[in-house]
């Protein structure tokens, strides 16, 4: 159920998610867009994205309204699937909010990789 929680349209919504974080955009219409393996590049609602689990806000104070929905648009006009690599759904909410689609769990992920490797072929 969704809690009273201050959301205006372009606030990032993360929910845990194993070992990283979910990661979606809050629209307009209260709907959120974001990518799932199972759905692509979509608006669900706010349960389907919460998936049971607390939705945490980070708001976007910069965020050019006008661009979010440009970029939206876009998004939904023609929906990528999913692909952990090169769109996952970190990719998919930035690239919403501002232009730049980019995972940084991802890249955290492929350094702690790089730091195994190194050590253990040290």
């Amino acid at each position: 159920m969704r809690a009273a929680i201050l959301v205006r349209p372009g606030d990032i919504l993360a929910r845990d998610k194993g070992l990283h974080e979910h990661l979606g955009v809050a629209w307009f219409d209260g709907r959120v867009l974001h990518n799932s393996p199972r759905y692509g590049e979509h608006l669900s609602s706010w349960e389907e994205f919460a998936a049971g689990k607390p939705v945490r806000v980070r708001p976007e104070v910069a965020c050019d309204r006008g661009q979010l929905l440009a970029n939206g648009q876009a998004v939904l006009q023609a929906p990528r699937g999913y692909h952990v690599l090169r769109n996952n759904c970190e990719h998919t909410a930035h690239y919403v909010v501002d232009g730049r689609a980019r995972s940084p769990q991802l890249v955290r992920w492929a350094l702690v990789g790089l730091l195994g490797a190194l050590i253990v072929f040290a």
